[in-house]
C-alpha cells in the first residue's frame, strides 16, 4: 500500500516524516481535506484575515500530488500582503 505524507504550512513549514498508508491518490486527497478541516477545527485562532493554511500531500517518491489551501478574506478588509 502506498505511503502519503501530509505537510503543513501555517506561518512555518512542518514536514510529515512518518506518513500514512492509504490505498490510492484519491483517498489521499480525501484525507487531506478531512485533515485540514480537523486541524482548523482544533486551531480556530489561526483563521484570521489574510491568513493562509495549507496541507500539501506528497507520495512515497517525494512528488507533491496536491495541496488543500484555506485563505481567510474578510469582507471590507484590505487584503494586504498574504500571511504565509
Amino acid at each position: 500500500m502506498p505511503r502519503y505524507f501530509f505537510d503543513i504550512d501555517n506561518h512555518k513549514h512542518v514536514n510529515d516524516d512518518d506518513g500514512t498508508d492509504l490505498p490510492d491518490d484519491e483517498e489521499a486527497r480525501v484525507q487531506a481535506i478531512i485533515f485540514a478541516g480537523d486541524y482548523l477545527s482544533d486551531h480556530p485562532g489561526i483563521a484570521r484575515h489574510g491568513a493562509q493554511f495549507r496541507v500539501a500531500v506528497r507520495n512515497d517518491q517525494g512528488r507533491m500530488l496536491l495541496s488543500v489551501v484555506v485563505m481567510v478574506d474578510e469582507a471590507g478588509q484590505d487584503p494586504g500582503p498574504p500571511h504565509t
